[in-house]
């Protein structure tokens, strides 16, 4: 009877370490997406930046702003 109790016990520790071991590398690639998220958050930030920069040098070298500005002094709604 006893070798019958320490197979119950050795099957639900494998069990457990089986289960166990799961819920840790299911964590562990919960935290490997989210980390990859970011980087890609942060990559796709930093290229709106730039498009933004560049956009901004090509219009302040051109003088659009000027006319921008006139137009919007001409044409407003405010009256």
């Amino acid at each position: 009877m006893n070798k019958f109790y320490l197979c119950i016990l050795l099957v639900g520790v494998v069990c457990g370490a089986y289960v166990c071991g799961a819920a840790v590398s299911d964590a562990k690639c919960r935290a490997n997406v989210a980390q990859q998220n970011m980087r890609d958050l942060q990559n796709f930030q930093k290229e709106i930046t730039q498009n933004k920069r560049k956009n901004h040098e090509t219009v302040y070298k051109t003088n659009t702003n000027d006319i921008r500005r006139i137009l919007r002094d001409k044409y407003t709604i405010a009256e």
